[in-house]
């Protein structure tokens, strides 16, 4: 492969004038510290955030006792970890690490920008989805809208379900195993695909396990268990999830969230409280 050619040198500065203005003073900005800059962290950190400012967050929860791993991924430990701070400091237990609770925490925040508007996904009626008889996960989770959020392998096309390792996956509907690995393979690592009669599809991806005896060609009932929650494949340094996703009649991915709050028992039992 041929070598890049040389930068074309830079063109010498002409001589300074008598007339010449001074430098410009530098700016607030150019003079913070390194250190305080590098203290600010993002306003809001929530399950599915990632980086630094995570993990700054999960040294201060060891430090004041809390036993979570720092490995800078926001998952269930670390949610469980924040609301029980949450509750120490009298404070409502949402799980979220917002502005106060990091100023409590003594960590400096900064604004986040916002976020560009999306299109609202549209709502199934709870118990109505076309596409699943149960929810994938049996154990506590947590979810969000994030189908067509920015990653690294490019657009989100499914929604990733953050529940602790080992939790049971289970068939969202009757029908066939497509295909599967026992292998860590590829971005989903150990996954499964199931096929409904009418072709639609579903994909498990980062399991850490699956069921003993399940094969390809095996016919499954809806809520039947094929594995277990993991962090195979890409996610192998983050939280453990379940990336899942729906594809009708075998096309291009359809957004799973509000067929996944559909089935959800949690979703559904809180509405009916509310």
């Amino acid at each position: 492969m041929p070598s890049a050619p040389p930068p074309p040198a830079p063109s010498a500065a002409p001589p300074p004038t008598a007339s010449a203005p001074a430098p410009a003073a530098a700016t607030p900005a150019a003079t913070a510290p390194a250190a305080l800059r590098a203290a600010t962290r993002p306003a809001l950190l929530r399950v599915g955030s990632r980086g630094q400012a995570v993990r700054d967050l999960q040294r201060e929860l060891r430090r004041r006792g809390q036993r979570i791993v720092v490995d800078g991924a926001f998952g269930p430990a670390t949610k469980r970890a924040v609301r029980r701070i949450q509750a120490r400091f009298r404070m409502t237990r949402t799980g979220v690490a917002d502005a106060k609770l990091l100023k409590r925490l003594g960590l400096r925040v900064r604004l986040a920008a916002a976020a560009p508007a999306r299109t609202a996904t549209p709502l199934v009626a709870p118990g109505r989805s076309p596409y699943l008889d149960a929810f994938p996960v049996q154990g506590d989770n947590t979810y969000s809208d994030d189908f067509g959020a920015a990653r690294h392998q490019g657009s989100h096309e499914g929604t990733d379900i953050m529940a602790d390792r080992g939790t049971p996956l289970v068939a969202v509907a009757a029908g066939v195993v497509e295909r599967l690995t026992r292998t860590e393979t590829g971005l989903g690592g150990i996954y499964v695909w199931l096929q409904r009669a009418d072709g639609t599809e579903y994909y498990y991806a980062h399991m850490n396990a699956i069921a003993d005896g399940l094969q390809e060609g095996q016919k499954v009932a809806a809520g039947q268990v094929i594995g277990t929650v993991g962090n195979t494949g890409d996610a192998r340094y983050g939280a453990p999830h379940l990336h899942f996703e729906i594809r009708p009649a075998g096309s291009s991915p359809t957004n799973p969230y509000s067929h996944l709050v559909a089935v959800d028992p949690t979703a559904r039992t809180q509405a009916r409280r509310g």
